[in-house]
């Protein structure tokens, strides 16, 4: 997953910026969720949330491709 389909995917599931900037901390520069919620100012609870929604989507969008 490149970083311009990233913000593609996240752009459709996340109405934040800061939700989609502490996401995309998290999945490419290996920021544990904690650590981004606290950096970018997500609520506590919501990027663990967040993260497994982009993953899940990834997911989706993987297997429809490859059908």
């Amino acid at each position: 997953m490149t970083r311009e389909q990233f913000k593609v995917i996240s752009e459709r599931i996340f109405k934040s910026q800061n939700q989609r900037t502490a996401v995309e901390a998290v999945v490419f520069e290996g920021l544990s969720s904690y650590e981004a919620e606290k950096r970018y100012g997500v609520p506590k609870g919501t990027l663990s949330r967040n993260v497994r929604k982009y993953k899940n989507e990834v997911d989706y969008i993987t297997t429809v491709t490859q059908a």
